[in-house]
């Protein structure tokens, strides 16, 4: 073997490794990063309480509520889950909750100023939940007086749940 095919395929060789260990942190950085920007801990005003409290907020999703774009995000704290939107919630057919992973169907407790879902029964159990879990998956129905637009889903990750939580603490 010549000295320059030597050279040719080792420099080949050395770039690819070189490119695999500078990208490969990068890449797992970013995934790490990530999780921490889908819940953080933060003071929120709860109309429910009358105050601020500090809890967790998710990211915010947009979904179609049958008729518009809504936004939803959901905050807890050791008072409950609260999901909040700015569209009417329709609780009338009973099928609003959520399910964490393979747990079973948790139902809404009840609709407050008929824009936030609320969950305040076993909160330490859904928080409990929500810390070992991966993803959260909402059933949604909207707009009790209009024609029934079905139930709705949306699925939010509780990557980073874990660690927000752990904030809770210092957030005020």
């Amino acid at each position: 073997m010549k000295i320059t095919s030597f050279c040719r395929v080792f420099g080949e060789r050395y770039i690819k490794a070189t490119t695999i260990l500078l990208v490969v942190p990068i890449v797992l950085f970013a995934r790490v990063g990530a999780a921490d920007v889908n819940w953080t801990a933060k003071p929120v005003f709860d109309p429910i309480k009358d105050q601020t409290l500090c809890m967790l907020e998710s990211v915010k999703k947009v979904l179609n509520d049958g008729y518009q774009d809504t936004e939803i995000v959901l905050r807890v704290g050791e008072h409950g889950l609260r999901v909040v939107t700015k569209s009417n919630i329709d609780a009338g057919k009973g099928d609003i909750g959520f399910q964490v992973d393979e747990h079973e169907f948790v139902p809404m407790d009840r609709v407050y100023l008929e824009q936030t879902i609320v969950f305040e029964k076993d909160i330490a159990k859904i928080i409990e939940q929500f810390k070992k879990g991966v993803r959260a998956k909402f059933t949604l129905r909207f707009w009790p007086t209009y024609p029934d637009t079905g139930s709705k889903t949306l699925t939010f990750s509780l990557i980073g749940f874990t660690k927000a939580y752990g904030d809770l603490a210092n957030c005020g």
